[in-house]
């Protein structure tokens, strides 16, 4: 149960991540930076859904 919580505050990290790469990424023009903002948004996802088969 608490391996749930752990991935739930670095799928929020991810989040932070992402949402600040959509700055960055200049409105998805610029390659690496969208690149970084899309992995991110699929790694928060991911964590999401596991950290979602334990909590309640």
């Amino acid at each position: 149960m608490t391996s749930s919580w752990i991935l739930l505050v670095v799928a929020g990290l991810f989040e932070c991540g992402w949402a600040i790469g959509l700055k960055y990424s200049d409105g998805f023009t610029r390659l690496w930076p969208s690149v970084g903002t899309v992995a991110a948004m699929g790694v928060s996802l991911f964590l999401l859904g596991r950290a979602m088969r334990e909590i309640p």
